[in-house]
């Protein structure tokens, strides 16, 4: 009896509320150096290098809900600004000339197909057939 009630215990205490963010990766048309976050408890923000070691590419994990800002320089010169705004459904990047985000999370549209229905009634003749030769 105690150990039902100490496991439905548990399972109500630990449902929560769980939301799937949405991941993201920023491409650029130049070499990206330096990252520098508003509010790293919004997103975390991490550089990926490619095989050819382009260093043009970050990847954006949301971590919770909100919105900040993050610049990085580019080329060793210009500096970029970027707005982020995370909600429970989508990662929305607004991104400067020069930039380009792709979502990797994002569901996409719906492919839908049929296949091919059974025949419904099979028609065979009423020969009789044994060891695959016909016997009537």
């Amino acid at each position: 009896m105690l150990k039902n009630l100490l496991t439905i215990l548990t399972i109500l205490c630990s449902s929560v509320t769980v939301f799937a963010y949405q991941d993201c990766i920023i491409m650029s048309d130049g070499k990206l150096t330096d990252i520098n976050i508003e509010d790293n408890t919004i997103v975390d923000i991490t550089p990926v290098i490619t095989v050819m070691n382009e260093k043009n590419t970050l990847m954006v994990h949301p971590l919770k809900q909100g919105s900040t800002k993050f610049c990085v320089l580019k080329n060793d010169k210009s500096l970029a600004l970027f707005t982020i705004e995370v909600t429970e459904l989508e990662t929305i990047i607004t991104p400067p000339l020069g930039f380009d985000v792709f979502t990797i999370d994002s569901p996409g549209n719906e492919i839908e197909f049929n296949l091919d229905e059974p025949p419904s009634k099979l028609n065979f003749d009423n020969t009789n057939y044994k060891n695959g030769k016909n016997n009537g």
